[in-house]
């Protein structure tokens, strides 16, 4: 009976979320042709007139192949950003002395213009997909790094202290203690600096790139076709909010797991 009645009230709740979540695209793409309507058509597309512009692209051939590029260099640039804010993060926090000669290097850095980190990157690196991707790194991880530093600072030391008390061994020590404490900081750090990625990529394709979504959005902003603009970068738009929802939510769930089991 407990059973049953624990199955109900969870289909009720995944039942109650898809209806908000259906709500809240209605509300959303009415409020988008609302303001298309009051700035003109000319300066924000429609719904309907940016959905056609994707059909467009698609018919073309041209959606997929930037899509799939720009997703490529992300990836890259994602990957270098998260390796290095969590060493840079962890040993920040790990070590006072490090905090107090390099911790104010973090700060410098994400204070620098991120078009003047592009542009230095692209003269380093060169103006190619490398150039772009470790532009975009560097730009991400000062946000990053802060996260994952933060972690380290919130790391209790009496857990520890009990730990150690209890005669644990270190790796014990390590997986049960320290790492629960940090991941949901690391999961935070991973978060933001895909969301910021993306978006500093597709300002990275614009600067110095002839291919992908940033450069498509460019080349139709040139012809002042505001239709093709929307239309490139809304595919887009919903392929990153799918792999929130999609993969990194029900990732997060996953590992997370323990914290549901402890409510109970």
């Amino acid at each position: 009976m407990d059973g049953r009645a624990g199955g109900a009230s969870q289909w009720m709740t995944s039942a109650s979320g898809l209806g908000y979540a259906v709500l809240s695209f209605v509300l959303l793409l009415g409020f988008w042709e609302l303001v298309s309507f009051s700035v003109g058509a000319d300066v924000l597309p429609g719904p309907a007139e940016s959905f056609r512009a994707v059909l467009e692209s698609h018919a073309e051939g041209t959606l997929w192949t930037d899509m799939g590029i720009t997703a490529l260099r992300i990836l890259g640039a994602f990957a270098m950003a998260l390796a290095g804010s969590v060493v840079a993060g962890t040993l920040l926090g790990w070590s006072p002395v490090l905090e107090r000669l390099f911790g104010p290097w973090v700060t410098i850095l994400a204070s620098i213009p991120s078009l003047l980190i592009i542009i230095v990157a692209y003269l380093l690196v060169g103006v190619n997909d490398r150039g772009a991707m470790v532009g975009t790194a560097i730009v991400v991880a000062p946000s990053m790094t802060y996260a994952v530093w933060d972690g380290m600072r919130a790391i209790s030391p009496d857990l520890q202290e009990m730990a150690r008390a209890f005669g644990l061994p270190k790796n014990i020590i390590l997986r049960r203690v320290l790492v629960p404490q940090t991941l949901p900081f690391i999961f935070n750090a991973a978060r933001t600096g895909l969301s910021l990625s993306w978006r500093i990529m597709i300002f990275v394709e614009l600067l110095g790139r002839s291919t992908g979504v940033g450069y498509r959005v460019q080349y139709f902003y040139n012809i002042a076709d505001m239709q093709r603009v929307v239309g490139a970068a809304l595919p887009f738009i919903a392929v990153m909010l799918a792999f929130e929802f999609g993969v990194i939510r029900p990732i997060e769930r996953w590992v997370f797991r323990w914290r549901r089991k402890e409510m109970r």
